[in-house]
């Protein structure tokens, strides 16, 4: 299984009416955007991955806090045309991992790297923040 080394198009901060600490654990959601850069990712045998996730999210934000990945949900399918690439994410080690699939998270799908990215991967990150 070859990883292909994702790059990060952007990490936006999902604010909401309850995200204030009242002095527990603070957890913060982060999405984060990234697709293969024109690199094919060959379906059921290659990873995407966006290496150092927690470390990734904090250059990002720049808030001076450690953010420590804690689960994860795909948010918005790869798009080129008329075609998506869904995937599973897990995290292996520090790295985000995400492995494409179609619309049935089941199936081996493939990232042609020639085709223009309409929409990059989405995932959306719950961190503990300290």
């Amino acid at each position: 299984m070859a990883v292909v080394s994702a790059t990060v198009r952007a990490v936006t901060v999902v604010l909401g009416p309850f995200d204030q600490t009242s002095g527990g654990t603070d957890l913060r959601v982060v999405n984060v955007y990234f697709d293969s850069a024109g690199v094919t990712v060959t379906g059921g045998t290659d990873t995407l991955d966006v290496a150092a996730l927690g470390a990734t999210i904090a250059a990002n934000v720049r808030d001076g806090k450690t953010y420590t990945p804690r689960a994860f949900s795909l948010i918005q399918a790869y798009r080129t045309g008329t075609s998506n690439v869904f995937g599973t994410v897990t995290l292996a080690t520090a790295a985000l991992r995400l492995v494409p699939t179609t619309s049935d998270f089941s199936t081996a799908a493939t990232v042609t790297g020639s085709n223009p990215v309409d929409a990059p991967f989405g995932v959306s990150v719950t961190c503990v923040v300290t």
